[in-house]
């Protein structure tokens, strides 16, 4: 295992831009520090001033547990490309190959992604051979591809290139009204994957975040979706229609978001029965980052209105349904 000598502030730059890059954020030194578990044997290292001496695996092992933390991969750590492949292969393994079979696969493998990585001209034809190792097995390739695709994309010891403009700042997810731009969705995936891992972080992120993420929980459900501007919106979050609805058809249900820590009142719930009647919608729904207060859920129950309460475990529910850890980091591996 060779070994990296460096100061304790060039390690520190080094661990977030590694974990940042990978997870898809500009990740700052703070935010670096700030996700690495309290108990971190190098945590007290790495604010020091010291110049330190890390194992080349060990500094790989603090970028998988940053990663775990920041909710770009499912497990801490750094796993090695035969573990990627069995987690992936989601059966016995030792019914497909012998030991030293898998070990041949993995070296075999290596050597493609390092010759990838250099850019080596001679990587299709290892990549022919290993295709050739495993080909004769079904779905065996493609977990193969799938771990080697992580391992390009999560190991500091392969370079990753990408551009600053496809990272987003995390602490966005926190100050910012901003939501993606693209129209296609309404909140980032990496967010998603970022609370999925930090799930007390809810409560925390900025309240046009928690528009955007409820939006997206119902663009993915299958819902036609209108989100509000945000500001001056008449009380009215979202409006959500069946798909395919005739246009101009009244909303299927409007959506009040409340982020806050403190159980969402009477007066809330009786503005968005006054809302769902003039709207001529068929339900109204609270979805908070708190719950609903008793007082507020007895009205809904004493008076039948058609409104129901999403609350933080709901919202926490959502986060998992849609978590994609490992999505999107690298694309076409064998091209």
């Amino acid at each position: 295992m060779g070994h990296i000598i460096m100061p304790a502030f060039a390690f520190r730059s080094a661990l977030s831009e590694d974990s940042g890059v990978r997870a898809g954020f500009a990740l700052s030194e703070a935010d670096m520090l700030g996700h690495l578990p309290a108990d971190h044997h190098l945590r007290e290292r790495l604010i020091s001033d010291e110049v330190l001496r890390l194992g080349s695996e060990d500094y790989a092992e603090a970028v998988g547990d940053l990663l775990f933390a920041l909710g770009a991969t499912a497990e801490p750590g750094m796993l090695t490309l035969g573990m990627r492949m069995m987690a992936l292969l989601k059966r016995d393994w030792r019914s497909l190959f012998r030991l030293d079979e898998m070990m041949a696969i993995e070296a075999v493998a290596s050597h493609y992604l390092r010759l990838r990585n250099q850019n080596d001209i001679e990587q299709a034809a290892i990549f022919a051979e290993l295709k050739a190792m495993v080909d004769d097995k079904a779905g065996v390739l493609e977990a193969l591809v799938e771990a080697m695709t992580q391992h390009l994309a999560f190991n500091p010891h392969f370079t990753r290139d990408v551009a600053n403009a496809d990272l987003v700042a995390l602490s966005a997810l926190f100050a910012s009204e901003r939501l993606p731009a693209d129209g296609a969705q309404y909140f980032d995936q990496r967010f998603i994957n970022y609370l999925g891992s930090q799930p007390e972080k809810l409560g925390d992120i900025h309240w046009r975040q928690f528009e955007g993420l409820t939006a997206e929980w119902f663009q993915r459900s299958g819902y036609d979706v209108e989100l509000g501007p945000g500001r001056n919106d008449g009380s009215v979050d979202l409006r959500l229609w069946h798909r395919g609805a005739q246009p101009g058809a009244p909303p299927a249900v409007i959506v009040q978001c409340k982020r806050q820590k403190q159980k969402v009142e009477r007066v809330v719930v009786k503005a968005l029965y006054a809302d769902v009647l003039e709207e001529r919608a068929n339900a109204g729904l609270v979805v908070t980052t708190s719950d609903i207060s008793p007082g507020a859920a007895k009205d809904v129950s004493a008076r039948a209105y058609p409104i129901t309460t999403a609350n933080r475990k709901q919202v926490q529910d959502w986060i998992q349904a849609m978590r994609k850890p490992h999505a999107g980091m690298i694309s076409d591996l064998t091209g």
